[in-house]
C-alpha cells in the first residue's frame, strides 16, 4: 500500500474539517471566473436527493462545471469504496469532477480507482511537518520540501498519478501551487 504522508488526526469535528478542506479550496480556485463554494448542498436528481459534503461551480469557456467533494475525517485508511461513491454521485448529479478529501491515507484500490475515474484525492495534514513521497514505484524517500500554508495549521497533498505512469505524484496544496485548479480544468478544452 502506498502511504504519502504519515497518519494524521486533525483535532477538529468533522464539520469543521468540511469548512476548512473547502477554504482551501477556495485558496485553489483563485481566478476561476464565477466560483460558488457551498458547504453542505442538497441536490435533487432523478433517483433522489444527494447531500454533498461541498460542492464548487465554476465557468469555463462559457459552460458552468460541477465538482462534488466528499470529507473524510478517518483514522482508517479510505477504501476504494468511498471513491466509487463519489463516482457514482458525481453521474447522479450531473457533475464533470470529483473530490475526496481526507485525514487519512488512501488504499491501493482508492488510489487506482481514483486515477481510472478522474476523481482527485487529498490527503489534508499539519503544515510543516516532513513528508514521505513515492517518486518511483516501491521508492520511498524523504521529501526535501516541508509544505508550508500561510498561518493556517493544516496543508493538503493532492495526489496524482506521475506523468511517465510509473508511480504516484504528491503536490502539496498552497497558495503558490496550482495543481488543483489544473486538474479542474484538466480535458475541458
Amino acid at each position: 500500500m502506498f502511504i504519502p504522508t504519515r497518519d494524521t488526526v486533525l483535532d477538529m469535528e468533522p464539520s469543521d474539517f468540511e469548512k476548512y478542506s473547502l477554504q482551501i479550496l477556495k485558496e485553489q480556485t483563485e481566478g476561476l471566473k464565477n466560483v460558488k463554494i457551498i458547504h453542505n448542498k442538497i441536490i435533487e436528481a432523478y433517483d433522489g436527493n444527494y447531500q454533498l459534503d461541498g460542492y464548487i461551480e465554476f465557468e469555463a469557456m462559457g459552460v458552468l462545471y460541477k465538482t462534488i467533494v466528499e470529507c473524510k475525517h478517518y483514522k482508517y485508511p479510505i477504501s476504494r469504496e468511498i471513491v466509487q461513491k463519489v463516482y457514482d454521485n458525481l453521474r447522479a448529479v450531473g457533475a464533470q469532477k470529483g473530490i475526496v478529501i481526507s485525514t487519512s491515507n488512501f488504499q491501493s484500490g482508492a488510489i487506482n480507482y481514483a486515477r481510472i475515474h478522474g476523481i482527485a484525492l487529498i490527503q489534508l495534514t499539519e503544515a510543516g511537518n516532513n513528508y514521505y513521497t513515492r517518486s518511483e514505484m516501491n521508492v520511498i524517500m524523504n521529501h526535501p520540501y516541508v509544505p508550508r500554508n500561510g498561518s493556517c495549521p493544516y496543508t493538503g497533498v493532492l495526489q496524482q498519478e506521475s506523468e511517465n505512469g510509473g508511480g504516484i505524484m504528491c503536490s502539496y496544496l498552497s497558495r503558490r501551487t496550482t495543481k488543483l485548479k489544473e486538474y479542474l480544468l484538466e480535458n475541458m478544452k
